[in-house]
């Protein structure tokens, strides 16, 4: 439930304002899953963190893909090499 008071909007105490930087969808199997605005920011802030602190990024991307696939089969990797 919204009021106004004074031309502002005054949300009820479970509802919070967040500030939108970023538009982020996420898709499973091929199917978009429904985000809230503040899943969106949270989802995005983290992907953006991360990246921040991969040599070669110096500032927020203007956008960010990851592409997770499961394996048909565990397979054991030295965690500190690339693939």
């Amino acid at each position: 439930m919204h009021a106004f008071v004074r031309g502002e909007v005054v949300l009820g105490d479970s509802h919070r304002i967040v500030k939108k930087n970023f538009k982020t969808e996420l898709w499973v199997d091929g199917k978009q899953l429904p985000l809230n605005h503040m899943m969106q920011e949270t989802l995005a802030n983290i992907l953006a963190g991360f990246t921040k602190t991969l040599k070669g990024i110096d500032a927020v991307p203007e956008s960010i893909e990851v592409k997770v696939n499961k394996l048909h089969r565990i397979v054991d990797v030295d965690a500190h090499t690339y693939p």
